[in-house]
């Protein structure tokens, strides 16, 4: 009588497609809960005005700024939207901009506070449309010095979960009603 090592049912093939299957089912379900928390409303400091607001803000991205790497944000006001850095901008190839999409690109020459703000605050309308419609958002930066000149860096933000955060923004950074989350 010869003795047969166990083998479970089914192929090793079968059984790596199974598991890999799961492992990717696992994996998106992560990827969209992260996508839907890369924005939130709440009230923090306006980084124009340093006065609390609600305002809704992406996670921040790294991107190397010519010597290192610096942290760029977005963040809107309801006035405008921000890309928010912590290294100084460079307005002299008036190259600074962002595209939605495949929508023209939107570009600015308005900078603030210590030349670390870009602001994009022209057709406030048509910008929250693409903001809210859109899948990601790239601004385009250069940062100082000049000399020797750096290149422009392609920044993304993915825009998943947008839409939620600026409903809850109007509704002074509460969830809207009937969002599923109990108030009071």
């Amino acid at each position: 009588m010869q003795i047969q090592p166990w083998r479970p049912a089914g192929s090793i093939g079968d059984r790596i497609r199974r598991w890999l299957a799961v492992l990717g089912m696992s994996g998106g379900l992560l990827a969209v809960e992260l996508a839907q928390a890369a924005w939130t409303a709440a009230s923090r400091p306006d980084p124009l005005t340093r006065q609390p607001s609600c305002l809704v803000s992406s996670d921040p991205q790294s991107t190397p700024d010519g010597y290192g790497a610096t942290s760029v944000s977005l963040v809107f006001d309801g006035a405008r939207l921000l890309a928010v850095t912590e290294s100084e901008l460079d307005l002299s190839f008036a190259d600074l901009q962002l595209v939605i999409d495949k929508n023209p690109p939107i570009r600015s020459a308005q900078i603030a506070r210590n030349k670390m703000i870009l602001v994009f605050d022209r057709e406030l309308p048509d910008l929250v449309r693409q903001l809210r419609t859109g899948r990601q958002a790239v601004v385009y930066l250069r940062f100082w010095p000049t000399w020797p000149a750096t290149e422009s860096f392609a920044i993304s933000f993915g825009l998943a979960g947008f839409s939620k955060a600026h409903d809850a923004m109007n509704h002074h950074c509460q969830p809207p009603s009937g969002s599923g989350r109990p108030t009071g």
